[in-house]
């Protein structure tokens, strides 16, 4: 266990730490398509409802997730960062026993929190990169159909989420 510790260090400090949660959040946008577009996949299924996104601590791989459902919602961006925002409150009375876990692999405390500015760069640059987020969508194998499926199954009749 001892040298998957210290891989694990290595690759916290030299690769994650220079990322950051930004940096780390567009490598996901960039380089986890296909895992997305499975996860949009599901949604599309009415059959897999209810249903519950998670990862570890609940902000940045999930907050991601919840970020592009949100987005192709229609949802305001200022409402979506409020909405990321939020979690960082939530998971204070758990800080110090996640930072013991953050600092074992190389990270400092920006990892524990939440970038104000998370959401907002994201969206630049899918719109940077891609050109919108339709077309981000298409880019990793989620067509217009499959977007309407997933809009349909998270909006009343009304057009309201159900979130």
């Amino acid at each position: 266990m001892g040298h998957r510790t210290e891989a694990i260090s290595i690759l916290g400090r030299e690769v994650m730490q220079p990322r950051g949660l930004v940096g780390l959040g567009k490598d996901s946008l960039d380089h986890s398509r296909y895992e997305i577009c499975e996860m949009l996949k599901v949604m599309a299924e009415p059959k897999s409802y209810p249903l519950m996104i998670h990862c570890t601590q609940g902000k940045d791989r999930t907050g991601l997730c919840i970020m592009l459902l949100l987005l192709l919602l229609d949802v305001p961006l200022q409402a979506i960062s409020a909405d990321y925002l939020a979690s960082e409150r939530e998971l204070q009375p758990e800080k110090e026993s996640r930072m013991a876990e953050i600092r074992e692999v190389g990270l400092n405390e920006d990892f524990a929190g939440c970038p104000p500015a998370f959401v907002a760069d994201l969206c630049d640059h899918i719109n940077e990169t891609y050109g919108s987020l339709q077309r981000y969508m298409e880019h990793i194998g989620v067509d217009r159909a499959m977007q309407e499926k997933i809009r349909e199954n998270l909006l009343d009749s009304h057009g309201r989420t159900g979130l």
